[in-house]
């Protein structure tokens, strides 16, 4: 959990450094997500501006966003937002559907339900910023090494899930706030989570 909170102050403190960065690259995502069907390429930028941000030396920029969101205009990205976005109806669907059920069954798939969802979420968060961290990217190992590190890492990944809920929360509050910042705080403490849990593994190896 301590490397959680590392993570989580070390990306929202990046994010307050690289203000600027963070916030047009928001802009962009939100801008460019509105048809829907590009979505999945415009996160894909967006993680690739937050994973520049902390790991290099130079300035990440709309040029790097544009040039990430057209390299990221492929079927198998395409894919995978689809795949999650089925996901998340299916899931949250059924949540909701037996949201005050008792029966025994009903409580047992719930409870399976709830902990998918966090697999899930899990998943969404890391699976772009370690796409970013492979010498040669590949999007399904890095799904796979996303689910893996989820459930290796059970309490650092709910930390970081509270986190984005409180932003996501506080996002509800401050509307203006998803056109600005929401976004791109969840994607800086995102890849930071992934950046700390690497450099943890790697200082042991």
């Amino acid at each position: 959990m301590f490397g959680a909170l590392k993570a989580i102050g070390y990306g929202l403190n990046d994010f307050r450094l690289k203000g600027y960065t963070y916030i047009w690259a928001n802009i962009a995502f939100v801008i460019l997500s509105l048809p829907l069907v590009t979505m999945p390429a415009a996160s894909a930028a967006l993680f690739r501006v937050s994973h520049h941000a902390q790991t290099e030396p130079t300035e990440a920029g709309l040029e790097m966003f544009w040039e990430a969101f057209k390299a990221s205009l492929r079927i198998d990205v395409l894919l995978w937002g689809v795949v999650n976005l089925l996901f998340a109806v299916v899931n949250f669907t059924n949540l909701a559907v037996y949201t005050s059920a008792i029966d025994p069954l009903i409580v047992i798939l719930r409870t399976i339900w709830t902990i998918a969802t966090i697999v899930w979420l899990g998943g969404l968060l890391y699976t772009w910023p370690l796409y970013y961290e492979m010498a040669e990217p590949s999007l399904i190992v890095a799904m796979r090494n996303a689910l893996v590190m989820v459930l290796q890492n059970p309490f650092f990944t709910a930390t970081i899930i509270i986190c984005v809920y409180v932003l996501t929360f506080l996002s509800f509050i401050f509307v203006a706030a998803w056109a600005l910042v929401t976004f791109a705080a969840i994607a800086a403490v995102a890849t930071a989570a992934v950046l700390e849990h690497l450099r943890l593994y790697r200082s042991v190896r």
